[in-house]
């Protein structure tokens, strides 16, 4: 959603349509988001930047910034579809230099097309998820609406409204004028209006299910690599010159020793072994971030790290990053993935990265850890 605080966007939208809407406002999550950009080659203030259009002609010939438009928000679509939620394409168009007396920045319409999506499984992760996609596809902003909430702004890139993880509140929709699904923005008018029904996974046809699924899986991919590559930090877990490790453990011991011979045998480490399978030990930096699965009926095992020992892969001092990844596709599953994990190995003894979910260190090497007196 391209800097809605400057533009005046109109979205055509029918009264049944309209009352749909609002419906699905009050008793779900909902969200609007596109992948449209005005202009898709500048990256200054982009989050994550994908791959380039010559490394992307490798795989497909198109190139204009309409069929790169069009084709992001294919992706963004199947991506949203996979996720089981419901998308309602919302075609429109806003005013681009909206007041703007310039006489080198005339307001003139820009069309974009939309999608306003339903979180009809209650995904717990869904505002995430929202936000994770603004990022990927370099949004200045997503629109979030909480089940029956006021909604909000939340910048997804480095633009300077809203900002990069930046929320403003925008009040409840109302309708206005019929047919109108309104709201105000900095005192701006903002209107949605409807396009067709809305979509699920299930009323895509076989085929198109196959094409969603490849296209989900490779976005997917690539907001894994925004965290793994630009999100974390390291330096703000270091105490000192250590770094606190967390690990869940199936016993009830003082001391464990935690071996990465043991990877990949349980269901949640079994996600990491399809990235690589070069054996690792995984640990929680942000006790915040763990999931229920792996500590439910687990007791909580901690020790101090030296963090000169970890290899941070989003700093990449080393250069590794850059020299590893394949020209055209990037961090293959268990290819250019596991070349990574085998140099870092070379000289550290562990590494430190995110997923979308939380950020964490592996070690490749046994180590103790003592049982935490959990609260």
């Amino acid at each position: 959603m391209n800097n809605p605080h400057k533009n005046w966007q109109k979205f055509l939208i029918n009264e049944a349509g309209l009352n749909k809407i609002r419906q699905d406002m009050s008793d779900y999550d909902t969200a609007f988001i596109t992948a449209f950009r005005g202009d898709i080659n500048d990256k200054s203030m982009c989050v994550y930047v994908p791959p380039s259009e010559e490394e992307l002609s490798e795989r497909n010939k198109m190139g204009k910034r309409g069929v790169q438009n069009k084709r992001n928000n294919r992706e963004l679509s199947a991506y949203l579809l996979s996720q089981g939620y419901g998308v309602k394409n919302v075609q429109g168009s806003y005013i681009e230099n909206f007041g703007s007396v310039d006489p080198e920045k005339v307001p003139r319409e820009v069309k974009e097309a939309s999608f306003f999506v339903t979180n009809l499984n209650n995904d717990p992760e869904f505002a995430e998820q929202i936000i994770n996609l603004g990022k990927r596809f370099c949004q200045d902003s997503v629109i979030i609406v909480p089940k029956g909430e006021e909604g909000y702004i939340y910048g997804t890139n480095k633009g300077k409204y809203p900002g990069l993880d930046q929320k403003e509140n925008v009040g409840k929709f109302a309708g206005g004028e019929t047919g109108e699904f309104m709201s105000r923005i900095n005192s701006r008018p903002f209107v949605m209006k409807e396009d067709e029904e809305t979509k699920t996974y299930e009323d895509l046809p076989g085929k198109q299910r196959q094409a969603a699924k490849l296209m989900a899986k490779r976005v997917g991919e690539q907001i894994n690599d925004m965290h793994v590559f630009f999100e974390a930090d390291l330096q703000a877990y270091d105490n000192g010159g250590t770094t606190t490790l967390y690990h869940y453990a199936p016993v009830d011991t003082d001391e464990i020793q935690v071996d990465p011979s043991q990877f990949g045998k349980q269901r949640y480490s079994r996600r990491e072994k399809q990235r690589s399978t070069y054996p690792r030990s995984f640990f929680y930096v942000n006790l915040d971030q763990a999931e229920s699965e792996v500590k439910t009926g687990k007791n909580l095992y901690s020790l101090e790290f030296p963090t000169k020992k970890l290899y941070s892969i989003p700093d990449d001092p080393n250069g590794l990053v850059a020299d590893i990844k394949h020209p055209t596709y990037g961090f293959r599953d268990d290819i250019e993935w596991t070349e990574l994990f085998k140099r870092i190995h070379e000289n550290y003894d562990g590494a430190y990265y995110s997923t979308p979910n939380m950020d964490l260190v592996v070690l490749f090497e046994p180590i103790e850890a003592k049982k935490m007196e959990q609260e």
